[in-house]
C-alpha cells in the first residue's frame, strides 16, 4: 500500500527518490515592470531589510513592516490592479520532483514528496494540482497555519529581456514541518532530495543529521538551495548555515546553488572562491547556476567522471526558439526548479543503470533543457496533457545539446 511517502504505487523494486521542502501556490503576475515608481517603492535598499527584490525572495510579514501597510495592498499597488496570470504548483523542491517524475520512466523509477499544507481552501487546491502530476498528494501533511504561498512578481524585460521575478513568500504550515515528518520509509530510498529548505525552517536547521541518516541509508543525496531570507535577515554580514554545523556539506553528494546562494553560503565573493570552498568542505560535486548564462561545475569525489572547473552554456536551441518567437515566451518562474529536476533524474538514471561514474555534463545538459523548457509557460510545472509529454518534449532538444 502508498504510505504517506506520496507514493503512486509505489513498491522498492523500483529505483527511488524521496524529496521534502516546501510545496505551495505560486501566485504568478507575468507582466510586472521593476522600472515603475510603484515597484521602487517598495524596493529593497539593504539586503534583509524587508523589501522586495528582483531574483531574490522576501518574507511576507517583513515585507509588511517595511511596506507600512498591508502586503496585498502593496502587491495590487505594484501590479496595478491586474488579476493574477496562473496560479500553480511551486517550491524548489516540488517541482523539481515533479519535473523528474514527468521525464523519468515510471516502470523503473518512483518519485516521493513530502511537505505540509494548511487546513484551508488553499490546501484544497494544492492538493487537487498535485493530483494533476505524477507525485501524489498523499505525502502532504497538513499542519496549523495556512497552505504557504510566494506571490511571483515577473518583469519578462528585466536583465536586456533576460527576464527576473520578485518572490514574496508567506512560509504558514511550512514553518511546522520537522525532522519528525520524516517516517522511515522516506529515508529508504535510492537518490534523497532536500530542496530549497530555507522555505521550512525546522528541516533546515536539521540538515546535517538528515543528510547523516540519508547517507547511512546509503542513498545518494542532493541539496538545491534557495534564498535564505531568514538567515540574511538575522545576521546580514555571516555566512548563511546549512544545518546545525559545517558537518552538512561532507555529506552532500551533489550541491546545487545558484551564484549569489553560493556566495552566500561560502561568504566567498567569487565563483571560483565559492566552489573551491564547498569542495574543500567535502561535496562531492557542485553546480552553480547564474540565470541564463553558463553553468559551472566543479568535481570533488571519484564518484563522478572528474573535470577541472567547467562552464557549460544553457540549451542553445531553446535561447534560438524564444529570440525567433517572442510571442510563447510566458516566464523564468521554475525554470531553476526544472533545471535541478533535469540534472535530478539524469543523475538518477546513471546510478540506476550502474554507471561507475556519474557524468554531470551530461546532467547539467539535461537540467538546461528542463529548465529551458519551462520559459515557455507561466510557472514551473506544465501539467501534461498526456504521461511522457514532458519526456517527448526535451528529446529533440537533447539531441540537439548532445
Amino acid at each position: 500500500e502508498d504510505s504517506l511517502m506520496g507514493t503512486k504505487a509505489t513498491n522498492r523494486s523500483r529505483f527511488t527518490i524521496s524529496g521534502v521542502g516546501c510545496c505551495l501556490l505560486d501566485y504568478i503576475y507575468g507582466q510586472v515592470d521593476f522600472g515603475t515608481d510603484a515597484f521602487a517603492k517598495y524596493r529593497s535598499q539593504v539586503d534583509g531589510d524587508g523589501g522586495l527584490s528582483p531574483g531574490k525572495l522576501t518574507f511576507g510579514e517583513e515585507f509588511a513592516q517595511f511596506a507600512g501597510r498591508d502586503a496585498d495592498l502593496a502587491v495590487k499597488e505594484i501590479t496595478a490592479g491586474k488579476p493574477v496570470d496562473a496560479v500553480n504548483v511551486g517550491g524548489p523542491a516540488v517541482v523539481a520532483l515533479i519535473h523528474a517524475a514527468q521525464i523519468l520512466d515510471p516502470e523503473r523509477f518512483a518519485v516521493r514528496f513530502v511537505g505540509a499544507v494548511g487546513a484551508d481552501d488553499e490546501g484544497v487546491v494544492l492538493r487537487q494540482q498535485l493530483a494533476r502530476t505524477p507525485l501524489s498528494p498523499d505525502g502532504l501533511i497538513t499542519t496549523s497555519g495556512r497552505t504557504p504561498r510566494t506571490e511571483v512578481l515577473s518583469d519578462p524585460g528585466y536583465d536586456h529581456g533576460r527576464g527576473e521575478r520578485a518572490f514574496l513568500n508567506t512560509i504558514g504550515a511550512a514553518g511546522s514541518l520537522t525532522e519528525a515528518d520524516l517516517s522511515d520509509d522516506f529515508f529508504d530510498a535510492d537518490l534523497i532530495v532536500f530542496g530549497g529548505t530555507a522555505l521550512v525552517p525546522q528541516i533546515h536547521d536539521s540538515l546535517d543529521r538528515l543528510l547523516a541518516r540519508a547517507r547511512q541509508n546509503k542513498a545518494f543525496t542532493v541539496v538545491n538551495t534557495v534564498y535564505d531570507f531568514r538567515n540574511q535577515r538575522r545576521n546580514p554580514d555571516a555566512r548563511w548555515p546549512l544545518g546545525s554545523s559545517d558537518e552538512s556539506y561532507r555529506l552532500i553528494d551533489l550541491l546545487i546553488a545558484d551564484l549569489e546562494e553560493a556566495e552566500r553560503l561560502s561568504g566567498c565573493t567569487s565563483l571560483d572562491a565559492a566552489m573551491d570552498f564547498f569542495i574543500q568542505k567535502g561535496v562531492g560535486a557542485v553546480i552553480v547556476t547564474n540565470g541564463s548564462r553558463d553553468v559551472a561545475l566543479k568535481i570533488g569525489s571519484a564518484r563522478f567522471e572528474p573535470c577541472t572547473r567547467q562552464t557549460i552554456p544553457v540549451s542553445q536551441a531553446i535561447v534560438a526558439e524564444l529570440a525567433a518567437h517572442p510571442e510563447r515566451k510566458g516566464d523564468t518562474t521554475g525554470c531553476g526548479d526544472n533545471f535541478a529536476g533535469g540534472v535530478i533524474a539524469d543523475v538518477a538514471r546513471q546510478v540506476e543503470a550502474g554507471n561507475a561514474r556519474i557524468d554531470l555534463t551530461e546532467a547539467i545538459a539535461w537540467g538546461t533543457v528542463s529548465g529551458g523548457l519551462a520559459c515557455f509557460q507561466f510557472g514551473g510545472v506544465l501539467y501534461e496533457e498526456f504521461p511522457g509529454q514532458k519526456r517527448a518534449m526535451m528529446a529533440t532538444y537533447l539531441e540537439s545539446a548532445a
